[in-house]
């Protein structure tokens, strides 16, 4: 089948039949996928790490992507859009604000521009400056793409991952925005207090695990609802296939005792007849049993967690609960020679679990970078680091297998293999240069390094921000069953919940403790 891309079709999106096949390994990432869009709603793509999220969405948009093969069809009349990509495009980061907002945007509604601004608190006067947009925080730059985006005329706003970069308040407010939004959105969120309050409609895109095959899944539920749907599908399914193997068990039991009683008969009888009829009853016994094994295959088989990532941490012997690891007392934080935060306090003990929140731009990631340097000097401490950038910790032109190795042995790679498998990384993916994975699946690979590292403490740089709401719940528990400690910058309502045991807001002011019935 052709593809074909944006003909008319009165104000909606429809897509018929649409695959897409990932060229390297001739993999599926979208199945037959079929789903009329309308005006005003609003569409969640969700799914696994490396299931194709993003190459959806831009295929969506009418992108060309090289690396993919294409068939079916999308019929839209859409003329305007806007898109804010997962990360900052490269050709973004060099431009000036002032380029940005003034001199390459013809299109922008300034009323709507410093109304934005003020929601968002962002200073409008930036607009006017040369500063490159690659030095902001990763949240400012998100809140100017969010800003210019939403200020230009649009019919379907394209969103990927938007929540990763933004502080609660702003999550919040872009929660409002979208609910109150009268265009199309389509996004997609690994947030899922995010998309339980914004999705009208959820793609789902699986991979069938028994099958190894795609299954694109599209439900017109909120997020809630669909969660709730999937989960009592998978006890059904579960019962029944549990049913069906009992009353398969059973038939076989009976069969084996039949089988067994005609060949005892057949062994000790000397009866030339009897012995005709016996081999003849032995013959319908085995054709019995060829159909068992025949219906067998037909049974309902017992499903696959999708978000069964299978991690924990083992063998690690906790620090002393009352060691003290940090005395911060009336100190500054500094990048370069400005102060962020003044008269920061914090006593930090050996198995205290304390998440950091607090506005885009105040320091949050600083901060974690003063602990690393802190806790790094201690002899006893051996410590683990999740970067909210991946690339500072992953040799990208490495292999998965490669990166985790220390020895090459065997039975090690034997052992790295069977963990990254029990993470959904296909063999392939185990060997591709990890610049071609996911930022979901590089995500996986930095928690399977920690875990085969086992440390005695935690410094966690928004650790869910690439993870799919499938595999979220199984993040929360890895951490949560954690029995050292950690300090954690997230933006996460329920993983804060879940995991830290006290929450402080940094401001300029310092440290505030926050508790965790406010968040």
């Amino acid at each position: 089948m052709q593809y074909r891309h944006f003909r008319k079709c009165n104000n909606m999106i429809n897509i018929n039949h649409l695959t897409i096949t990932q060229n390297k390994d001739l993999r599926d990432l979208v199945s037959d996928l079929n789903i009329t869009i309308q005006d005003g709603e609003k569409v969640a793509i969700i799914g696994e790490e490396g299931n194709g999220k993003s190459t959806l969405l831009k295929t969506l948009m009418g992108e060309r992507l090289a690396d993919f093969t294409i068939r079916g069809e999308i019929k839209s009349d859409l003329r305007s859009l806007a898109y804010i990509p997962q990360q900052l495009a490269e050709e973004l980061k060099k431009k000036s604000l002032q380029d940005y907002f003034f001199l390459e945007s013809t299109d922008l509604d300034y009323s709507i521009l410093y109304r934005l601004s003020d929601e968002l608190h962002f200073d409008s006067s930036r607009f006017a400056s040369d500063q490159e947009i690659g030095s902001l925080s990763g949240g400012e730059a998100l809140k100017i793409q969010l800003i210019h985006e939403l200020a230009k005329p649009f019919e379907v706003l394209f969103l990927d991952e938007p929540s990763n970069d933004l502080d609660l308040e702003t999550v919040d407010w872009l929660k409002r925005k979208i609910q109150k939004m009268k265009q199309t959105v389509i996004f997609i969120s690994h947030d899922e207090d995010f998309l339980s309050q914004t999705a009208d409609t959820i793609v789902h895109l699986r991979l069938v695990k028994h099958r190894k095959e795609a299954e694109t899944l599209v439900e017109h539920l909120d997020y809630d609802r669909y969660s709730e749907q999937r989960k009592a599908n998978f006890a059904r399914q579960s019962q029944q296939a549990a049913n069906d193997q009992r009353a398969y068990d059973k038939t076989m039991e009976k069969h084996r005792r039949v089988k067994q009683n005609v060949e005892t008969a057949l062994r000790a009888t000397k009866d030339s007849t009897a012995g005709r009829l016996l081999a003849k009853k032995m013959k319908t016994v085995i054709s019995q049993e060829k159909r068992f094994e025949k219906e067998a295959q037909s049974m309902i088989q017992k499903p696959l967690e999708e978000e069964q990532i299978q991690l924990f941490f083992s063998d690690i012997e906790p620090l002393a609960a009352s060691k003290v690891l940090i005395q911060l007392e009336k100190e500054n934080l500094f990048i370069g020679k400005r102060i962020l935060a003044q008269e920061l306090r914090l006593t930090v003990r050996g198995q205290d679990k304390i998440g950091i929140i607090g506005p885009n731009g105040v320091g949050k990631s600083t901060l974690l970078v003063k602990f690393q340097q802190l806790l790094s000097a201690r002899r006893e401490i051996s410590l683990g680091f999740m970067p909210q950038d991946y690339h500072k910790k992953l040799q990208l032109d490495l292999s998965p297998v490669a990166y985790l190795s220390q020895t090459g042995e065997k039975e090690e790679l034997q052992k790295i293999q069977s963990h990254l498998a029990s993470l959904n990384f296909s063999y392939p993916e185990m060997h591709h240069q990890i610049h071609s994975l996911s930022g979901g699946q590089q995500g996986k690979l930095l928690l399977l390094n920690l875990v085969l590292r086992k440390p005695n403490f935690l410094l966690l740089d928004e650790p869910t921000r690439n993870f799919s709401p499938t595999s979220q719940p199984e993040i929360r528990k890895l951490f949560a069953n954690y029995l050292c400690g950690l300090i954690t910058v997230s933006h996460d309502r329920r993983f804060l919940k879940e995991v830290c045991r006290s929450i402080y807001r940094l401001t300029k002011n310092g440290l505030e403790v926050v508790d965790l019935q406010d968040l």
